[in-house]
Formats: structure tokens, sequence, C-alpha cells
């Protein structure tokens, strides 16, 4: 789908943004682009929807040749792909229904269009009882919703987030990456800039790295750190694949029926020094785990009786069934289930 050849991009002052570089993405692929500040992410984006040339080098989107593009398709190109940038640009003087239909007015949908997809989109991010706010009314989280329900009102083949997390709290943080990965289960590729390790550590998906300008890393399904302690990985992504896969029908102009944002676990950042949990297999850890009941925990009483109710009896029996199993059982909610992940977490770093 996407395709750059011997990429570079030098400004002024010899100063190299990006150093000849070569990658792919495939339809509906989920990428991770990380890499500290200045390491090229931003000016990778930039290229991809022309606003900037590289300086050598060809892009490819589909079967256009980015680089090559005349004046008048790059508008085309750019009806293609959904950007969401970390300061929203939201139009400060239109509501979230406004900003939406403005840009669906500027890619020449009819007011029926418009009247019928708003709405829709807005519910798909959990905002429909907000289409009346505008943006100083709204917390930073929606304003992000909205920014993604404008980026998805043209149904772009492709969705860009530039560190869209970077200015929000970090509950709003994360259910923007869960609205982000129910997008791309749905079919949309989507190509994720950002410096937070534990959303890559968490879907892991695909990572592309820079430094310097230049790829020091791309695996298919990586992490933030290579370094990240892998049964910790193992423990807490269990079942999370199946948590995220959503069978929903793509028709050519409707976007996606609403589904509730899943919940995935965190993944434990990696520490410096050689942990002792580094040392447990398996079978010890979950054996330590098994000493500990539901009854000792600091969950709330609800979630306790319903944990015991479908037969979850120590940490163990949570751990061994995954956080995917656990977030299907009716009763509990995202909040309760991001506890029951984070008591995980907790424990398999302490050890």
């Amino acid at each position: 789908m996407i395709q750059y050849l011997n990429v570079s991009k030098k400004y002024d002052g010899d100063i190299i943004a990006i150093d000849d570089i070569t990658f792919q993405i495939d339809e509906g692929e989920f990428l991770f682009l990380v890499g500290s500040s200045g390491s090229g992410k931003t000016t990778v984006i930039r290229l991809l929807i022309r606003e900037e040339k590289p300086t050598s080098g060809k892009i490819y989107f589909e079967d256009a040749e980015v680089t090559n593009l005349k004046r008048k398709h790059i508008y085309n190109l750019r009806r293609k792909v959904g950007v969401i940038f970390q300061d929203f640009k939201l139009i400060p003087e239109l509501t979230a229904y406004e900003n939406i239909a403005f840009a669906m007015e500027a890619a020449g949908r009819n007011d029926k269009e418009i009247q019928d997809k708003v709405p829709y989109l807005l519910e798909i991010v959990g905002l429909e009882n907000r289409f009346k706010s505008f943006p100083y009314q709204l917390s930073g989280g929606e304003k992000q919703r909205v920014a993604i329900a404008r980026a998805m009102a043209n149904n772009p083949k492709l969705l860009i987030a530039d560190e869209p997390t970077g200015n929000l709290d970090p509950d709003s943080a994360w259910d923007i990456l869960q609205i982000l990965s129910k997008i791309n289960s749905w079919g949309t590729t989507v190509i994720m800039s950002t410096h937070e390790s534990d959303f890559v550590n968490t879907l892991h998906k695909r990572v592309l790295k820079l430094e310097n300008g230049k790829i020091i890393r791309d695996d298919k399904k990586g992490n933030y750190f290579e370094d990240l302690d892998e049964f910790s990985i193992k423990i807490l992504q269990k079942d999370s694949d199946e948590a995220v896969k959503v069978e929903v029908p793509l028709e050519k102009e409707v976007l996606v029926d609403k589904v509730e944002p899943e919940i995935e676990v965190k993944k434990p950042t990696p520490k410096k020094k050689k942990d002792k949990k580094n040392d447990l297999d398996e079978k010890e850890l979950l054996a330590k785990a098994k000493k500990i009941d539901i009854s000792e925990i600091k969950f709330s009483a609800k979630v306790k009786k319903i944990l015991l109710t479908e037969g979850y009896e120590t940490l163990a029996d949570i751990m061994e069934s995954g956080i995917g199993k656990i977030s299907e059982i009716k009763g509990l909610n995202d909040s309760e289930i991001k506890r029951i992940a984070k008591v995980i977490t907790t424990f398999v770093n302490n050890l």
C-alpha cells in the first residue's frame, strides 16, 4: 500500500531529517512509529501527505508516486488519508457536529450524506450527546475524539495519528488508543507516532523505530523497548488479540457499526537493572499468584462478587484466563477491567 524507497530529507544547513530509509506498509496494518524527538517521525508523515518533498528517493501510496504528484492531484491523495494531530486542529468557532460536517462539505458531500453520517461518526467515538458543544466546552480527550471522527468522515484508507495522545491525561489517552485500534480492526491502515511505551507494548503491533533519521529497528510484532521482559508480555497480553477483533462488514460508504472500545492490558515498562522476575518461569509466577485470594485484593465488593461467581478464586486464575476473557464478563465496566489489569501489572513488576 505504501512504499518508501531510499528516501532522504535534508534541510538548509545540512540538517538531515531522514537518511536513506526504505520500508513498506501493507494494507490494513497498524504501524507504531517510535523514536526520540528529532528522530524523523514527523518528517516521515509530512512527506507521505506531501506537505514536503524529499531531497531524494521515492514514496508510493497505492499506485501513485507521491513525490511526483502535481498540485491538482495532491488533494485527491489527501482525501484518502485521515490525519489526527496532537493539538487537535479543530475550528474553534464550529461545534463538534459542524467541525465534522465542514470536512465532508470540503470533500463535496451533499447535505443528506452529512446529516446521515455525522451523528453516526459522533456515536462511534462516544460523543453523540456533545454534538452541539464547541471545542472550548470539550475536554482534551473529547476534542481528540472529534478529531478522529472528522478524520474518518470521508472513509480514508489510511489514518495517520501524529502523537495523538501527547496532550491528554492517561485515561483519555488510553481511550483514544482503543478507538484507533478498533478502527484498524475494521480494515483501515493506521500509522501512529508515539512516545507512549505502554501503548506499543500492549497492542504488540509492528514497530518501526527511528534514530537520527535512520531506521534502527523494524519488528512485525514489536515492543517499545527491545529488552522488555518477555514473560510479563506473555502474561499481560494473553488473549489480547481476541479482545480487539470485531467482525463487522464494511460497506462502500459506511464506516462501521458502533462498538464500544475494548480494554487492553498495559504491559510493564522495562527496568534498567536486572529484575528478580526475569528469573521466574511461568509455573513459579503462577504458583505465587495462586497464593493470593481474590478476597485479599483491593477490588470493590461488586468486582469480587462477580469474579467469585465466575469461578475466579485467586490471582492465578485471572492470569491464566487472560484479561481478554475477563473483559467479556458481564457486569464489569471499563474502569473495573482496567483496575484488574493494573493489579496484574503491579504483581508482575514487584516480583
